[in-house]
């Protein structure tokens, strides 16, 4: 494990730990659930988080369809 984040609790969910992991790996976890994303997936994941992100933020019409692209 090189270096990790916190991203505090929420009203409805538990604190998020993002960590760069040794094998050009990132772990996600929260809740005692874990998601490795690969380096090869991480632009692709950011992306998506991205847009999901504006999704709350804007009309979320034009994002979904950016999605699904």
């Amino acid at each position: 494990m090189c270096a990790s984040w916190r991203i505090p609790a929420c009203e409805r969910r538990g604190e998020v730990v993002v960590t760069l992991l040794v094998r050009d790996e990132i772990s996600i976890a929260q809740d005692g659930v874990e998601v490795v994303v690969a380096r090869s997936q991480l632009t692709d994941v950011a992306d998506k988080l991205y847009f999901l992100d504006q999704a709350f933020r804007a009309e979320a019409r034009d994002v979904v369809e950016a999605l699904c692209d």
